[in-house]
């Protein structure tokens, strides 16, 4: 951090709370800047605003909240043929009295992200894309460069110019390039497992490193914890979204295989058998490393010996070359895919029913409070909100805790052990503190590094250098 920096800080006592915070106010944009603009530009830059900065009847040609700040320069600096801006309008919420939470916000701005990427790329066959978001937008836009990057997104990673991501509740500090001053902790929700893959060289980010949406310490656990398991909570798909997250502590991921199983059959009834022996290889590959984890973590009623039997035999018909023997052998492997699915999901399912998924919902409806009544600077209500969530989040952690196999998974008695309650309690206290304080909201106003320029303004200059010369490396 540099000297020229200065950084507020709050004080959380048993007698009082002062809070001193310095908020950023964009006056709302009355006019269309785009209107009547060429059909297909050279660049589109696909904007997601943060929590409550949007809503989705919100006009996609008016940049709004952080990002005006990155995205009004460019608009003013390049002509309409060289960029245009998408501002994507969606719930942007963490839960809201429809029941809709964090999961379900992002997903929806995932999806209108991608259905305006897949539309324009089709009508504009020479157009290219930028990513940018701010904060739960930062989160969305990066999963989507994450999927588009790996080869799962609505266009190729060859027609994304550039991402810039700020406050991005999914950075890691070893996928893409940071800017500014340098963070080491992942984001709030836990890093992305598959990072930016092809895009990670035109992938950047900037955080602030007081801003625990971004930064979480790699030794706080219990923030880790309730993060990654809040922020993928659906409370319209409990079972689907907590089984997800708990999937993932176990640190048991069935997908690979599935997916390309899901292949494996394509190819089969499309007579693409050009890709069989790949995907068959692929397949033992996943069924293999599953089969360690199973043996690893002796998974209760999960068998996965007939499975893998059943693999072993596909591979040995196509090495020789007998691919007539292949749908038949595919047709037993599905039925003991889903077997081995409902016997680990069995299991999950009954940690679910246990899971306190509406004490997280609370969670996340006291951390927005807080965080609307800081950056309107009303710092009378923080007090009361502050208590409530630190004992919202230690009776979150303490059923949580209770809903784990712990006898059947060992490997999570080390979690168990971490979240005590006083560890609890010093870890929500700095996470109620970062909520007050101004750093989340400070990318337009702090200087990032030595150079003086702002958050807001490494991601301009990004976009900016992509857009003028494609192939200019980013300068960390």
């Amino acid at each position: 951090m540099t000297a020229s920096r200065t950084r507020k800080r709050i004080v959380v006592s048993a007698v009082g709370l002062a809070v001193a915070a310095s908020i950023v106010v964009i006056p709302s944009a009355i006019a269309d800047p785009q209107a009547g603009a060429p059909a297909c530009p050279d660049n589109i830059l696909v904007a997601i605003p943060g929590t409550t900065e949007t809503n989705e009847q919100a006009d996609p040609n008016v940049p709004v909240g952080m990002l005006r700040n990155v995205v009004d320069p460019l608009d003013s600096e390049f002509s309409s043929q060289e960029l245009q801006t998408y501002t994507v309008p969606y719930v942007a919420t963490i839960v809201n009295d429809k029941a809709q939470t964090y999961g379900t916000s992002k997903k929806e701005a995932i999806d209108r992200a991608s259905q305006h990427i897949s539309e324009k790329a089709a009508e504009c066959p020479s157009t290219k894309f930028g990513l940018t978001g701010f904060s739960q937008g930062a989160d969305a836009a990066g999963d989507l460069a994450s999927k588009i990057g790996n080869g799962e997104g609505p266009v190729s990673a060859d027609r994304i110019f550039a991402v810039g991501l700020m406050a991005d509740p999914g950075q890691s500090p070893t996928a893409g390039v940071q800017l500014g001053t340098k963070t080491t902790g992942n984001g709030f929700v836990g890093a992305r497992p598959k990072g930016f893959g092809a895009l990670n060289n035109v992938t950047a980010s900037v955080c602030d490193p007081d801003d625990t949406y971004c930064n979480t310490p790699d030794d706080a656990i219990a923030t880790q914890f309730i993060g990654q398991l809040g922020s993928k909570i659906d409370a319209t798909d409990p079972a689907s979204s907590v089984a997800g997250v708990v999937t993932t502590l176990l640190g048991l991921d069935g997908q690979p295989l599935t997916d390309t199983l899901g292949k494996l059959n394509t190819a089969v009834t499309t007579g693409n058998m050009l890709t069989v022996p790949q995907l068959a290889l692929d397949l033992a590959g996943n069924v293999s490393t599953l089969s360690a984890k199973v043996a690893e973590m002796t998974i209760p009623g999960a068998d996965i010996a007939p499975m893998a039997t059943t693999v072993s035999q596909l591979t040995d018909a196509i090495h020789r070359g007998d691919m007539f023997a292949v749908p038949a052998l595919l047709a037993t492997l599905t039925p003991q895919v889903i077997s081995f699915a409902s016997q680990f999901s069995s299991m999950i399912g009954t940690v679910v029913s246990k899971l306190p998924i509406n004490e997280y919902i609370a969670i996340g409806t006291t951390a927005a409070r807080i965080s609307t009544n800081a950056a309107a600077q009303n710092y009378v209500a923080l007090p009361a909100d502050l208590g409530k969530l630190v004992g919202q989040v230690n009776n979150a952690v303490r059923k949580t805790l209770r809903a784990l196999p712990l006898d059947e998974f060992p490997l999570l008695n080390r979690l168990a052990d971490n979240l005590t309650p006083g560890r609890v309690l010093d870890e929500v206290l700095n996470y109620a503190t970062s909520l007050a304080t101004d750093s989340h909201n400070s990318y337009a106003n702090e200087p990032m590094a030595d150079n003086g320029r702002t958050g807001a303004d490494e991601l301009t200059n990004l976009f900016r250098t992509r857009i003028t010369n494609p192939t200019a490396q980013i300068a960390s």
